[in-house]
């Protein structure tokens, strides 16, 4: 029995797992009583990290780590409200982080072995682990979303993890079995192999979400292809019977007297559907008169300089993307502004050597929170919103232009060079 509680440096491992796999699950979704959790968790698992391991050790050599490494699983799976494929993700992550800590500290001690003493062994490994956990913090685990399967299927992360773990532990075995794991140099292919796997890993997230985001923004565009036909056709089928209705009132007022003045307030008012932007272009003289309308709802200041023809070399749809996305953004944020006498939108578009400048500016409170050079949502379901401002980035990356989001004082602007 005592042998089943004896602790050896093999045993180091478990802090090590359990730190690496604290850096990829600590963004998770957590349980209820999540710390209280946590601590109960560790008083019933650890023990059982010590015990289990040397008694299936004592019948079946070589499944010590992977013995650890369910139980850790266990004990995430109890503390984290999150599906079992995205913690399991995770601590396939953090065992191949502890892996390539592992073998980086061994890659440096063998060669010098002689020269290092009980308390030298425990700073390199300290350092390598610091080192290597550092690093994949900032790399890896700190942009990692709070979904890292948001995209993928369910069969490539059970698959990858059956597959890290049979390598992995694999190569442990051979390694004890053989004696090869004395030589440093062997250390180095399962360092380049835990860096592949990782790779492999998230370079695999990176591209499911890059293609999910292009779908996405390829069905808002036709989306707004639609919205923008639809709208063409109300405000040409509104502003001609504004047109019409204008007629008919003058004929009316020529035979009324006393009545003339509630006419003159119905004509007025026909005056500002009739009267729409003219800048030389037809889509973009659509997208304005529909914004300015929005404006006058809302009480909010719609200043615009346009110079003629600035934008003839843009694509109609392309118009209704940029202009319909950064309007909206602005209007959106200043229908928020208690105070109406602040509320203010700007646009101005004209041609600089040959290329074409776009600035809308908006009244802003306060700086907003920046995440690749767009703001963040702050829309509760980030996922299915923020793509407006995404649209009009890859509407100019097409054209090879640039964006530039930012403060300027108290107002938000957004900068095109197209």
């Amino acid at each position: 029995m005592n042998s089943y509680l004896a602790i050896t440096v093999a045993h180091g491992y478990i802090p090590q797992i359990l730190l690496a796999e604290t850096l990829f699950t600590y963004r998770l979704s957590k349980r209820t009583h999540f710390y209280s959790r946590l601590i109960i968790g560790l008083i019933v698992v650890l023990p059982l990290m010590v015990v289990v391991p040397n008694w299936i050790n004592n019948h079946w050599s070589g499944l010590f780590s992977l013995t650890v490494f369910l139980l850790s699983l266990i004990l995430w799976w109890a503390c984290l409200l999150q599906s079992f494929k995205d913690i399991l993700f995770c601590c396939v992550s953090a065992q191949l982080v502890q892996n390539l800590s592992y073998n980086l500290e061994q890659a440096l001690y063998q060669p010098f072995a002689q020269h290092f003493n009980a308390v030298g062994s425990l700073a390199l490994s300290i350092t390598c682990t610091c080192l290597t956990y550092g690093l994949t913090y900032l790399v890896i685990a700190k942009r990692s979303g709070p979904h890292p399967t948001a995209e993928i299927n369910d069969t490539y992360v059970y698959s990858f993890a059956l597959i890290t773990a049979v390598f992995v532990y694999l190569m442990q075995y051979q390694y004890q079995i053989t004696g090869i794991g004395n030589y440093w140099v062997s250390h180095l292919p399962l360092m380049l192999c835990c860096v592949a796997g990782l790779c492999v890993q998230y370079g695999f997230v990176a591209l499911k979400t890059a293609s999910g985001e292009r779908i996405a923004l390829e069905r808002l565009m036709r989306q707004e292809a639609k919205q923008y036909e639809l709208t063409k056709q109300n405000i040409d089928l509104i502003n001609m019977k504004a047109h019409d209705l204008k007629h008919q009132l003058l004929r009316i007022q020529e035979g009324l007297g006393e009545d003339k003045d509630d006419l003159s307030e119905i004509s007025s008012i026909l005056d500002s559907y009739d009267n729409s932007p003219h800048t030389g272009n037809k889509e973009l003289d659509l997208i304005l008169s529909q914004k300015e309308m929005l404006c006058r709802q809302d009480e909010i200041v719609f200043s615009i300089m346009v110079q003629p023809d600035s934008l003839s070399r843009l694509d109609p749809g392309d118009i209704a993307s940029i202009f319909g996305n950064l309007l909206d953004n602005a209007i959106e944020y200043e229908r928020k502004v208690s105070d109406h006498t602040q509320r203010y939108i700007g646009l101005k578009i004209r041609t600089i050597n040959g290329l074409i400048g776009v600035r809308v500016e908006n009244y802003c409170r306060s700086k907003p929170i920046m995440s690749n050079g767009l703001p963040v949502s702050t829309k509760d379901d980030r996922k299915n919103h923020g793509f407006g401002l995404r649209s009009v980035a890859y509407t100019t990356n097409k054209y090879k232009g640039t964006l530039h989001l930012g403060m300027e004082g108290d107002l938000f602007v957004a900068s095109l060079l197209l």
